[in-house]
């Protein structure tokens, strides 16, 4: 099997290796990426530890909120946004930095497509047209290398969008959790005599 790898890495030119990098420091941001934001969210989720333990993403939030003198839904609202805005930036990290290699992929495949060409071209100007192996290599070049880059390119941008997504619904949902735990604990408050 490694044997294969390498014959196909061959086959394709110098290009493959770049391509094959790249996607492997996707894949290694994107598990990166997923360990971060799940272990964001299972902190998130720990709500007995709020008041606590100050290494608890949302410690410094819900010390602003039990500050607030019966605060309105509005108020809450908007304190709840302003500081889980502040939280998109660490949860994140690095998908920006994937979305550009994600995007650099098709465009490595193409770079090995005209690489392969010209090499095609190279061989017709010194042999002729009578040599097809000699073309084929630049032809086999020119496709693989567009097939590795798309390949490669298409699941990374589907988990980079499911991974957004997944920050947007984190976010929404500890946005409703937080919103509805603080005005049930105000509205307990004032109906206690």
């Amino acid at each position: 099997m490694l044997n294969e790898f390498l014959d196909v890495m061959a086959r394709g030119g110098p290009v493959m290796w770049v391509i094959f990098s790249v996607t492997w420091l996707s894949v290694v941001l994107l598990v990166e990426r997923f360990l971060s934001i799940t272990l964001w969210k299972k902190k998130a989720k720990q709500w007995a530890a709020v008041s606590t333990d100050s290494a608890h993403p949302l410690h410094d939030l819900a010390n602003e909120l039990r500050a607030m003198s019966s605060p309105s839904s509005f108020e809450l609202d908007e304190k709840i946004a302003q500081h889980l805005s502040n939280a998109i930036p660490k949860l994140e990290g690095s998908l920006p930095t994937i979305a550009i290699l994600a995007s650099l992929l098709p465009m490595l495949g193409l770079l090995g497509t005209v690489t392969g060409m010209i090499d095609v071209f190279h061989v017709i100007a010194a042999q002729g047209t009578g040599d097809p192996k000699a073309m084929a290599d630049g032809i086999s070049q020119a496709l693989l290398t567009t097939a590795s880059g798309l390949i490669t390119a298409i699941p990374i941008i589907f988990i980079h969008h499911l991974q957004l997504r997944n920050i947007k619904n984190t976010l929404l949902s500890i946005s409703m959790e937080l919103k509805n735990r603080f005005e049930f604990q105000r509205d307990v408050y004032h109906e206690c005599p």
